[in-house]
């Protein structure tokens, strides 16, 4: 009984598809591509890997996204579209889980290229520069609370007290590590007393 469970169990971990990895904290990333970059460089001395794996994915550098045909949304007339569903909806559905985690990765992994420009301008008192380069990288990741401190320094830096209050108090709002949150709340308080 206990092996059949347990092979069933196995069974059913191995067809379930693993989450994907683009959700996890940028300062996870940003190692994990460390990471994989020292294990490249220590085996070949190309400097361009031609394939960057992050968490187990695997999308290939100057991959092209899919392309969905079909008609433009401006030139498509509602008898054309016979169906209740809209073209986005359409689109949307055809794509698989694996391109949508693909495309998110893509994100995700730009955010962090964003977030390390913009650490290595902070340190060097760029403070507009890191600025607009956590501003970047927040477009790419919207929920990831260490994008939100790290913009809510550098508008503490530019005494602009206002916009780094609204991106601490965005960090505060997400799931995050403790970190970060800490950091948000301890930044709050400080700047809520004259």
């Amino acid at each position: 009984m206990i092996a059949v469970l347990f092979l069933s169990a196995a069974v059913f971990a191995q067809s379930a598809p693993s989450p994907c990895p683009a959700g996890r904290p940028v300062d996870e990333i940003i190692a994990e591509i460390h990471k994989q970059q020292s294990k490249k460089n220590s085996r070949n001395k190309n400097p361009l890997p031609t394939e960057v794996c992050i968490f187990g994915w695997c999308p290939k550098l100057g991959r092209t996204p899919p392309t969905v045909p079909g008609p433009s949304p401006r030139t498509e007339t509602p008898a054309a579209n016979s169906s209740n569903q809209t073209t986005s909806d359409r689109v949307s559905s055809s794509r698989t889980a694996q391109d949508e985690c693909l495309d998110a990765m893509d994100r995700a992994v730009d955010a962090a290229h964003n977030v390390e420009v913009g650490d290595y301008y902070f340190e060097q008192l760029k403070y507009k520069a890191a600025q607009l380069r956590y501003q970047d990288a927040i477009d790419e990741k919207p929920d990831d609370a260490a994008i939100h401190v790290r913009l809510g320094r550098a508008f503490e830096k530019l005494n602009d007290v206002p916009q780094a209050m609204e991106h601490y108090k965005s960090a505060e709002k997400l799931a995050t590590p403790e970190r970060w949150s800490q950091e948000a709340h301890a930044a709050l308080a400080r700047l809520a007393t004259p």
